[in-house]
C-alpha cells in the first residue's frame, strides 16, 4: 500500500543529503512512515522525500511523475483527483483489477476510499479544496486542505468508522485527529498563521456525504472557532473494486429513520385531502354552471331570437344511388321535402332505408354515392350544410352519468357559437327542454348498465334534443321508433311532429313499420323496395294510388303494415294473407293462368311492375316538376361523397374552449362513476401492504437481492396489467366519440387530450405514488431521498408507457376482445425481455434486438438499478464479506450505468405510443356506415 521509496532510487539533485526522517528536523507528512534507514514510506498517491508531492499519472501506475510546481496533475483517461487516485468509471478499475471490478462512486468506503472535494461556503478564502483519503482495513483517513492548489494542512484521522443514517446519507467519524501546518503555506506563516490553532486539533472530527457528492465537514474542538458552519463540499469519490477486496470487511452499520417514513404518510395523507377537497369544489362548481335552470319569459326569448331562429328549408334531392362493391344498393332516388313537412321513408329490411338518409345528411359511406341534393334549390358548402342540418341515430348514444340538462348543455356549448353568451346557451337548453317536453326529468341522470336513469323514449328526445339546439332547420332521424314501446314511440313521434308544423321545420324520419297513428302523422311517404322507389307522395294519396293498381287495403288493417308487406310479397302470397283484397286483371288473373305461370312471377318482377308502375305515374311527374323548379331557382351541382373526410374543420369553438369542456365533462363522468378509479386506489394500498408485509425489511445480503429482484418484478407486472383497464375507457365511448366528432361537437385534439389528462393522471400517475410510497420504506429499500423520488418516477413512467401501449390497441383495434388479447401478449412478451426472467447477456445476439421494444427493459432495469447501484450488501454464508451493488447488478446482466439513459427510453416510449393513439384517433376512428 505504500511503496517504499530509497535515497537511492533519486537523482542527486532531489536528495539532499542531509535528509534523514529519523532527525528531528526531517519529518514524514501526509501520513507517511519512516523507516530505519530514514527514507519515508509514502501513501499511494504521494510521493517527494517527506511525501509532500502529489503524484500523477493514476492510481496503479507503478512509474508516477510527481507534480509539478503546484500545478494540476495531468491525469490518465479514467482518473481524477489532485493525485489521480480518484476512479472515474468501472473500465479503468476492471483493466487493473478483473472483469467483476467496479469504481464505486459512492462515500461509502470499502478498503481505500479517495476523494477530492471543492469547498462551496468559504467565501473569504479563494480557491480551497479538500482531498480525504481514508484505509477502512486500519480505521484510518488523511484529510488535507488545499489553496490555490497548495496543500496548507493536513490532519491524520485514527479509530475511524462509517455508518449509513436513514436518508442513506453516509456518515464518518473519527474520534482522534492529529493535524499538521505545511511550512510557508498560505495560512501557516506565509500570510497568515494557524500553525498553533492546527496544531491542537484533537478531534473528533465528523463528515456526512450524500451520494458522493453532496458532503461536509467538521472537527468540534478547534476548527470550529474558523469555520463556525460545516465545511460544505462537492465532491468527487472514487475507489476500485472487485469481489476478493470484500473478504473480512466488516459490515457496514445501516441505521433507518422513521422521520421519512412519517413525512411520507404525511404527505400522501394531506395529498389526499387535498384532492378530496379540489375534486369535490370543481363537481360543485360544474354542477352549478351546466345544472342552472333559466326561467323563459317574453323578455328572454327576445334574445334569443338572434341565436334559435330556424331558417326554412326545402330539401330535394335526384338521382340518388349508391353502391357497394358493384352492388346496387340504391337507384336514381328522387323526392322533395318542404318545412313544416315530415318525411317517412319506409320499407322493409335491407331496402336501402338507412344508406339513402346517411346520404341526404352527406354521412361518410363506405361505398360510392352519387346525386343531386339540394337546399332551397343549392349545394351548399359541407360547413353550410352541417350548420343548417342535424342528425340522430337509431341508437342512443349518450353519458349516463350525466343529467339530461347537463347532456344538452354541453351540446350547446359545444356547437353554439363560443361567442354566443352563456346565458343564450342555457336559455336555448331550457327552450328545447320546454319543446320536447322533458321538463320533468331534466335533473334527472341518463342511466347506465347497473344504474336505472330515464326510459328509453325520453332518451330518444334527449338524442334529439342534443340536435335541436343549434335550432337545425332540417333534420334527419333514423328509425327513432326503433327499441321503443308503443307509448314511447307515439310520445317521441308526437314530439316531431310539434317540431315540424310548430317549428316549421323540415323532417326526414326512416321508420319501418309505424302504428296507424303515427302513420297518419307523416305528410308524405317515400316506399322504398331493393333499393327502388315504388311510391313518394303524400300519406293520404297513397291508398288510393295502390287501390289503382289493384291493391286495396283491407278494412281496419294497418296501412303500414299492408305496404311493407306489398313491397316483400308477391301477389300470390297476399292474397293468403288478405283474401278479400281485389286485383286488377291487368296485373294478375288468376283464373287464367297456371301453376307454372304463377311461379315465373317472381318477387323480383312483382318490385319491377310496382317501380315501373310509379314511374309512369302522375305521382312521379309531379316530383320531377318541384325538383326542377328547386333547379332553376338555385345553382344545381353534383354531390359525391368524399370518403375519409376529416371532420374536424366544421368545428364551431376552438381548441382549447373544446378542451375545457371536455375536460369537463369527463370529469364530472369520474367524479359520479369513481369505480375505476377507488378499484386502482384500493387495490394499491392493499397490495401495498402485502407487499410490505411478505417483504418487510429485506435484509442487505445475497437472499435481500433475491427478494428485491423479485418485488421490483412483481410491482411492474402489476402495473403493467393494471394498465389494461385504459382498453375500456375508450372502447365505451368510441361510438359516441365517431358521432359527435362526425356531427361536428369537437376537434379529435381536443377530445384526445381530455382523456389523456382525466385517465393518465387519476389513472397512471396517483395509484403508483400511492403503492410505492406505502411498501417502499415497509420492504426496506434503499432509504435515500432521492433514491426513493427516482424509484417512484420510474414507477410512474412505467405505468405510463403501459397505459400508452393499451391504449393504443384500444384504439387501433375495433374488438374489445382481440384488443385484449393483443395488449396481454404483448405485456407477456416485454416481461421476457424485462431482465428477470431471462438474463440479458445470454440472450442469442440473432434476437437481441427483441429487449430494445419491451418497456420492462427500461423500466425494471432503472428500478434495480437505482436500487443496488449506490448499496453494499452484506453476505455471510461463507464468510462476512461485503458486495457493491455494481457488481450483483453486472452479474444479472444489468448495466449500472443506464437509469437516466433507461428513464429517458421510457419518456420516449411514452410519448411514441402517445403519438400513434392520437394518430389512430384521428385518421381511423371516423364514422363510416
Amino acid at each position: 500500500m505504500f511503496p517504499h521509496l530509497k535515497r537511492q532510487d533519486l537523482p542527486n539533485q532531489e536528495c539532499p543529503v542531509c535528509f534523514n526522517c529519523q532527525l528531528p528536523t526531517n519529518n514524514c507528512v501526509n501520513g507517511g512512515r519512516c523507516d530505519p534507514s530514514g527514507a519515508c514510506h509514502c501513501p499511494v498517491g504521494w510521493g517527494g522525500l517527506d511525501c509532500a508531492d502529489p503524484l500523477c499519472g493514476s492510481l496503479y501506475n507503478t512509474d508516477r511523475p510527481t507534480r509539478k510546481n503546484n500545478e494540476d496533475c495531468s491525469c490518465d483517461s479514467g482518473w481524477g483527483g489532485v493525485n489521480c487516485n480518484v476512479c472515474q468509471n468501472d473500465q479503468v478499475c476492471q483493466t487493473v483489477k478483473g472483469n467483476n471490478s467496479t469504481c464505486i462512486k459512492t462515500a461509502i468506503g470499502l478498503k481505500s476510499m479517495h476523494a477530492w472535494c471543492a469547498t462551496t461556503n468559504i467565501p473569504w478564502i479563494d480557491n480551497t479544496h479538500v482531498s480525504l483519503s481514508c484505509e477502512w482495513e486500519k480505521n484510518e483517513c488523511i484529510f488535507q486542505f488545499w489553496k490555490d492548489r497548495e496543500e496548507q494542512f493536513y490532519c491524520e484521522l485514527s479509530e475511524c468508522s462509517q455508518s449509513v443514517s436513514g436518508d442513506d446519507t453516509v456518515k464518518g467519524s473519527c474520534p482522534k485527529a492529529k493535524c499538521v501546518c505545511m511550512n510557508d503555506a498560505f495560512m501557516c506563516g506565509k500570510e497568515v498563521d494557524m500553525s498553533e490553532l492546527v496544531k491542537n486539533v484533537k478531534g473528533p472530527s465528523e463528515w456526512y456525504c450524500e451520494n458522493g457528492k453532496n458532503c461536509w465537514y467538521n472537527e468540534y474542538s478547534t476548527l470550529v472557532s474558523v469555520f463556525p458552519d460545516n465545511i460544505q463540499l462537492a465532491c468527487d469519490v472514487g475507489e476500485c473494486a472487485n469481489e476478493q477486496d470484500f473478504l473480512d470487511v466488516g459490515p457496514i452499520e445501516q441505521k433507518f429513520s422513521s422521520y421519512t417514513e412519517v413525512m411520507i404518510i404525511s404527505a400522501i395523507f394531506v395529498a389526499c385531502v387535498l384532492l378530496y377537497g379540489v375534486t369535490k369544489y370543481t363537481a360543485l362548481k360544474q354542477r352549478k354552471i351546466f345544472g342552472t335552470r333559466i326561467q323563459l319569459t317574453e323578455d328572454n326569448n327576445d334574445d334569443l331570437s338572434s341565436y334559435s331562429s330556424t331558417a326554412e328549408v326545402t330539401l330535394t334531392f335526384s338521382e340518388v344511388s349508391y353502391t357497394v362493391n358493384g352492388k346496387h344498393i340504391l337507384s336514381n332516388l328522387s323526392g322533395y321535402v318542404e318545412p313544416g313537412q315530415m318525411l317517412a321513408v319506409m320499407g322493409p329490411s335491407g331496402a336501402g332505408k338507412s344508406s339513402l338518409l346517411d346520404i341526404l345528411a352527406r354521412k361518410h359511406k363506405r361505398g360510392v354515392a352519387s346525386g343531386n341534393i339540394l337546399l332551397n334549390g343549392v349545394s351548399p358548402s359541407v360547413r353550410q350544410f352541417r350548420r343548417l342540418t342535424g342528425f340522430v341515430d337509431q341508437d342512443d348514444s349518450l353519458m349516463g352519468t350525466l343529467t339530461v340538462r347537463e347532456t344538452l348543455t354541453y351540446a350547446a356549448m359545444m356547437r353554439l357559437p363560443r361567442q354566443m353568451p352563456l346565458q343564450a346557451k342555457l336559455k336555448r337548453v331550457e327552450e328545447v327542454i320546454q319543446e320536447l317536453g322533458i321538463s320533468k326529468i331534466a335533473d334527472s341522470q341518463i342511466g347506465m348498465p347497473g344504474k336505472r336513469g330515464i326510459s328509453g323514449g325520453e332518451k330518444r328526445r334527449v338524442s334529439i334534443g342534443k340536435e335541436l339546439v343549434t335550432s337545425p332547420s332540417l333534420l334527419f332521424l333514423d328509425e327513432p321508433t326503433s327499441g321503443l314501446d308503443a307509448y314511447n314511440a307515439g310520445v317521441v313521434m308526437e314530439c316531431l311532429h310539434r317540431l315540424a308544423h310548430e317549428g316549421k321545420r323540415t323532417i326526414v324520419v326512416t321508420i319501418h313499420q309505424p302504428r296507424s297513428n303515427i302513420y297518419q302523422m307523416f305528410d308524405s311517404l317515400m316506399l322504398l323496395s331493393t333499393g327502388q322507389m315504388v311510391y313518394f307522395g303524400p300519406i293520404g294519396t297513397c291508398s288510393n294510388y295502390f287501390r289503382n293498381l289493384g291493391f286495396s287495403i283491407p278494412t281496419d288493417y294497418n296501412i303500414a303494415d299492408y305496404l311493407i308487406d306489398l313491397t316483400m310479397k308477391r301477389p300470390d302470397d297476399l292474397t293468403s294473407m288478405h283474401p278479400d283484397a281485389p286485383y286488377n286483371s291487368s296485373h294478375i288473373n288468376s283464373s287464367s293462368r297456371d301453376q307454372e305461370e304463377l311461379d315465373l312471377l317472381s318477387e323480383s318482377n312483382h318490385t319491377h311492375y310496382l317501380f315501373d308502375s310509379f314511374v309512369s305515374s302522375e305521382l312521379y311527374k309531379t316530383v320531377e316538376k318541384r325538383i326542377g323548379r328547386s333547379v332553376q331557382n338555385g345553382s344545381y351541382s353534383v354531390w359525391v361523397d368524399a370518403v375519409g373526410q376529416d371532420t374536424s374543420i366544421f368545428s364551431i369553438a376552438q381548441f382549447y374552449h373544446e378542451w375545457i369542456l371536455l375536460s369537463s365533462r369527463t370529469f364530472i363522468n369520474m367524479y359520479r362513476n369513481p369505480f375505476l378509479f377507488f378499484a386502482h386506489f384500493l387495490f394499491s394500498v392493499v397490495l401495498a401492504l402485502l407487499l410490505g408485509s411478505l417483504f418487510w425489511q429485506v435484509d442487505v445480503d445475497l437472499s435481500g437481492v433475491q427478494n428485491r429482484l423479485g418485488v421490483l418484478f412483481f410491482m411492474c407486472a402489476l402495473l403493467g396489467f393494471a394498465a389494461t383497464s385504459s382498453l375500456d375507457i375508450f372502447s365505451n365511448e368510441r361510438i359516441l366519440f365517431m358521432r359527435e366528432r362526425e356531427n361536428g361537437y369537437y376537434s379529435p385534439s381536443a377530445y384526445f387530450l381530455a382523456k389523456i389528462m382525466f385517465d393518465i393522471v387519476p389513472l397512471r400517475v396517483i395509484p403508483p405514488l400511492v403503492m410505492g410510497s406505502i411498501c417502499y420504506y415497509m420492504i426496506g429499500l434503499n432509504p435515500s431521498l432521492v433514491i426513493f423520488a427516482k424509484f417512484l418516477l420510474v414507477l410512474v413512467l412505467f405505468n405510463l408507457a403501459a397505459a400508452g401501449l393499451c391504449m393504443c390497441f384500444a384504439i387501433g383495434i375495433k374488438s374489445l376482445s382481440m384488443a385484449n388479447l393483443i395488449a396481454n401478449l404483448t405485456i407477456l412478451f416485454s416481461m421476457l425481455f424485462g431482465g428477470f426472467l431471462l438474463n440479458k447477456d445470454h440472450i442469442p445476439p440473432v434476437l437481441s434486438w427483441l429487449q430494445h421494444l419491451s418497456f420492462f427493459n427500461y423500466g425494471y432495469e432503472a428500478l434495480i438499478v437505482n436500487e443496488l447501484k449506490d448499496i453494499t450488501l452484506r453476505d455471510k454464508s461463507i464468510a462476512d464479506i461485503q458486495i457493491p451493488g455494481p457488481i450483483i447488478l453486472a452479474r444479472f446482466g444489468f448495466n449500472g450505468q443506464a437509469f437516466w439513459s433507461d428513464v429517458t427510453r421510457l419518456m420516449i416510449f411514452v410519448c411514441f405510443t402517445l403519438s400513434c393513439s392520437f394518430i389512430f384517433l384521428k385518421y381511423l376512428v371516423k364514422e363510416k356506415r
